[in-house]
C-alpha cells in the first residue's frame, strides 16, 4: 500500500471516530438568562433549565451538604437550591451557571454548578 494510501485510510478513521464520538452531544444547549426564564415561567416551568447569572450579594448560605444563594442577572433574581459537591470558588457576587429544574416561577433546584462561562466547559 502506497504512502498516501496510508495517510487517506487514516485521516478517513479519525473523521469516523470524530463523529461517532460526538454523536449523542447536544450542541444546541444554550444558558438562559435569569430574565429569560422569569419572562417565560410558564414556558420552563417543571423543565430542565441552564440558567447563568451572578450569585446576588449576602445571599449564599451553605450547611453541610445543601447550598442556597439567589442567581441574579442584575434585572431579575430566581433561588437556587442545589444538593451535592459544590464548585471551591463559589462566592457572593461570583459568575455561576446551574443546570436543574425550574420548580416554581421564582426557584431552581439545581443538580449541576459550574463557575463562569459554561461555554468554556461544554456539556456532558
Amino acid at each position: 500500500m502506497r504512502k498516501k494510501d496510508k495517510i487517506t485510510i487514516s485521516v478517513v478513521a479519525i473523521i469516523l471516530v470524530a463523529i461517532v464520538g460526538m454523536w449523542g452531544l447536544d450542541f444546541q444547549s444554550e444558558y438562559l438568562t435569569v430574565s429569560q426564564v422569569k419572562q417565560n415561567t410558564s414556558e420552563y416551568i417543571g423543565q430542565a433549565v441552564e440558567i447563568t447569572g451572578d450569585v446576588k450579594q449576602d445571599t449564599l448560605k451553605i450547611d453541610t451538604e445543601d447550598t442556597y444563594f439567589i442567581l441574579t442577572d442584575g434585572v431579575y433574581d430566581i433561588e437556587v437550591f442545589y444538593h451535592g459537591e459544590r464548585p471551591q470558588a463559589l462566592a457572593n457576587g461570583a459568575q455561576v451557571s446551574v443546570r436543574g429544574t425550574l420548580v416554581s416561577a421564582d426557584r431552581v433546584d439545581a443538580n449541576f454548578l459550574v463557575m463562569g462561562c459554561p461555554s468554556k466547559y461544554g456539556t456532558d
